[in-house]
């Protein structure tokens, strides 16, 4: 058995969904022959807390807690740099962790995008071969009005990390053609590992559904970075007062966290209080519970944005239910569903006219008996089984004498 080093912000008992990726790796990769050693936060202070992933961390799991600053100064630090100080109080440990441990290879896992600055340093002090995970963009692949935020080391650091890592992970086939496109140099050694979900999750879990043969929509999770479900809600203004009036109950579960909308007032506004419902944020089981017991899966893209795939997707893919994907139609979203063979319909975010007709299309389908997923084979490429051997595929190409890999 040989160790890793994985160091992230995303850990348990953090409800964040990037915590799921990390999950993965520390559950799958040991049966592949590699041990992850784990660096994190005992949790992140501005984002959800779910203490019941605490169970799925394999028993045994070496896990260094390193907190953020506290006290006065700390908040001093926390206001100046909110997540680049913990680098800082992270590196020592990091450095007490390698030499007790003996890593063959670190991996660091973003965002935040900084948190590949401890990965470069560490890989250059002790000789290790390190894979940069990039769950989002950096720099590279962001909207301009993103970019323009950061700070002005960013774009130079990304540059030093693509040069120095051993394997760059891009979570989407956009981001990798972005990155070759930015860094040509540096193409060979970029792979594409989609997120995942766990099969297992799925099964014998009971599920609730209405026996009012209302079909129902569930999204689940937090509305933020220009997700709007408004458009959605004008079409289903449509549909309820038309002609070809279409029942459906739609619930949000999880946060509105951008504060640009007032979600109920949204759905007040258009009279849609008796079949839109919005419940807060509820534990992981119970949502796969929703999911399961939902006819239709909603997600929700940012207008513009084609690239990336929200981690919500992949286990609405677990679910094995229809889903209904407001997002870009040549984007990374529509990639991975074509891929799974899932029974989907794909619609323009702000698209009123089309996403009514992507609702009637795919509740039609719905009733005439399509199976949701046609071909299961295909979901196996998404399960997080999959994504750890494709980690440790790399594993061990970056620690043999020849690094080289391909896309």
């Amino acid at each position: 058995m040989r160790k890793i080093l994985l160091i992230t912000y995303h850990f348990p008992p953090s409800g964040a969904v990037a915590v799921y990726r990390m999950l993965g790796l520390t559950r799958y990769l040991p049966a592949l022959g590699w041990q992850p050693t784990v660096i994190a936060p005992p949790r992140v202070p501005w984002e959800p807390e779910d203490t019941s992933l605490l169970a799925q961390i394999p028993p045994g799991t070496p896990v260094e807690r390193v907190p953020f600053a506290s006290g006065f100064f700390g908040k001093i630090t926390r206001r100046i740099a909110p997540e680049a100080h913990w680098l800082g109080k992270a590196r020592g440990p990091a450095v007490r962790m390698i030499r007790a441990q003996q890593p063959a290879a670190i991996i660091t896992s973003s965002p935040p995008g900084c948190v590949h600055v401890l990965g470069m340093r560490l890989s250059k002090r002790f000789g290790l071969p390190w894979i940069a995970d990039f769950r989002d963009p950096w720099v590279t692949n962001r909207p301009p009005s993103e970019v323009c935020k950061l700070g002005p080391c960013d774009a130079w650091l990304e540059r030093r990390a693509m040069k120095q890592a051993s394997v760059l992970v891009a979570n989407t086939p956009l981001n990798q053609a972005g990155w070759a496109k930015a860094f040509p140099e540096f193409a060979a050694k970029i792979v594409t590992i989609p997120n995942g979900f766990d099969p297992e999750r799925f099964v014998g879990v009971p599920t609730v559904r209405k026996s009012d043969n209302i079909p129902t929509m569930l999204h689940a999770g937090e509305l933020y970075y220009g997700r709007d479900p408004r458009p959605l809600l004008d079409a289903l203004k449509i549909l309820q007062s038309g002609p070809e009036r279409l029942p459906l109950q739609i619930d949000f579960v999880g946060r509105a966290t951008e504060g640009t909308f007032d979600l109920a007032e949204e759905i007040r506004t258009r009279v849609l209080e008796d079949c839109v419902s919005i419940h807060g944020q509820m534990p992981y089981t119970q949502a796969i519970q929703r999911m399961l017991g939902a006819d239709i899966l909603l997600l929700l893209q940012a207008a513009g944005h084609p690239l990336g795939v929200p981690a919500k997707l992949y286990e609405y893919l677990g679910a094995g239910r229809p889903i209904l994907a407001l997002a870009e139609p040549e984007g990374d979203i529509a990639w991975a569903l074509r891929t799974s063979k899932v029974l989907h319909r794909i619609a323009p975010p702000t698209d009123v006219e089309r996403i009514k007709q992507a609702l009637v299309e795919l509740t039609g389908e719905i009733k005439a008996g399509l199976p949701a997923v046609p071909e299961p084979a295909a979901l196996q490429q998404f399960t997080r089984e999959r994504m750890a051997q494709r980690f440790a595929e790399c594993l061990q190409r970056c620690t043999t004498s020849d690094p080289a890999v391909q896309p």
